[in-house]
């Protein structure tokens, strides 16, 4: 045979292997393109068939009739803020904390935790508003958010009693989660990182979309400002989509707690939070470094991904390393609710005690 010859029939040969290759061990995951906007969101945050599973999920067969219970839970004295907390299956054994994606909350995610309850009525679901989103109170504190929120879990998991947890974070939800198994180790039974955020592109997007936005004298690159003047008083603030929307969903009592905050306080809040996940863009996972996810001491970490290439938020290959970094883990993709459970279930079930009378 001729070499071109061979040479067009390697050529052919690859062609035909490496996408049923790459299509068998994707579970022959699709690429997707959300447009969807909502003020927790942004276009392009959810370009993965994970969007509609998590955001305003459609119920599940039986989910309708699972139990939920609603509480705010004040975490003072240790933490100056009250987080809302919704409970699926509440008399179970078996706990099980989702922290959601993006600025998400329970009104977009809590559909999410009610078919995890669903298909194993014995897990204990919680879902709740970190500080700032949802329901729960207003509170900026001097720390990156992604920390705050982490410290923040650590006195609700005791308040609920339910240590040790597993854990399922959602993105930025997965950076609070890993922050708090980093510094509390004995908090956590298993991880799930579902899934992780990481790259120089993600960090530029998400530092700039999430904190940046509200800082005239920030040079953005990915966006414009969210205001052509500064942002000089909370009145101010309260104008803008995601805080408007936060006061109409909640209490007068939390709408004046806002009102009442200082707003040096909150721009020096979305500085130092935005800086942190910058600067963490050429680690594994943004907003941790490379050497604490070496060194987290948690028995079993699961690490999902969707399967598309085309999320730059969350990189096939970001999750690819931290398998390598992260002790006792392990990685599957899942495109679908049903490969979700299917993954997770066994997992939690495996790895979860049950809690304690």
């Amino acid at each position: 045979m001729p070499i071109h010859s061979r040479f067009v029939v390697f050529i052919t040969t690859l062609s035909i292997t490496l996408p049923t290759l790459f299509a068998a061990e994707q579970n022959t995951a699709a690429d997707v393109q959300n447009d969807v906007m909502d003020v927790t969101l942004f276009r392009g945050a959810g370009n993965n068939t994970w969007f509609e599973v998590y955001f305003n999920a459609v119920p599940t067969a039986g989910a309708e009739n699972v139990e939920m219970q609603t509480r705010d839970i004040d975490l003072r004295p240790e933490r100056d803020v009250t987080l809302h907390v919704e409970i699926y299956n509440p008399n179970a054994t078996m706990p099980l904390i989702i922290t959601p994606g993006g600025n998400g909350d329970t009104s977009g995610f809590g559909s999410f935790a009610r078919n995890v309850a669903a298909a194993a009525p014995e897990l204990k679901v919680i879902i709740y508003d970190r500080r700032n989103l949802g329901q729960s109170e207003v509170s900026f504190g001097n720390e990156p958010q992604m920390i705050e929120e982490g410290e923040d879990l650590h006195v609700l998991i005791n308040r609920l009693d339910v240590a040790p947890v597993t854990l399922y974070g959602m993105s930025s939800g997965g950076r609070s989660n890993m922050i708090l198994a980093s510094r509390y180790p004995k908090d956590v039974a298993s991880l799930v990182l579902a899934p992780l955020t990481g790259g120089p592109l993600a960090a530029a997007r998400l530092s700039e979309e999430y904190f940046f936005k509200y800082l005239n004298s920030e040079n953005l690159t990915t966006m414009d400002p969210i205001s052509d003047s500064p942002i000089t008083s909370m009145e101010m603030l309260s104008e803008t989509p995601l805080w408007n929307a936060y006061l109409e969903r909640n209490t007068p009592e939390k709408q004046q707690r806002f009102y009442n905050a200082d707003i040096d306080v909150f721009r020096a809040a979305m500085k130092t939070s935005g800086t942190h996940i910058r600067s963490t863009g050429e680690q594994t996972a943004l907003g941790i470094d490379d050497r604490d996810l070496a060194a987290l001491e948690i028995p079993a970490t699961l690490i999902l991904h969707h399967g598309s290439y085309i999320d730059y938020l969350h990189p096939i290959t970001n999750s690819r390393a931290a398998l390598t970094l992260i002790p006792n883990s392990t990685m599957q993709f899942a495109p679908y609710l049903p490969e979700i459970l299917d993954a997770l279930l066994p997992f939690v079930k495996a790895h979860t005690p049950m809690i304690k009378e």
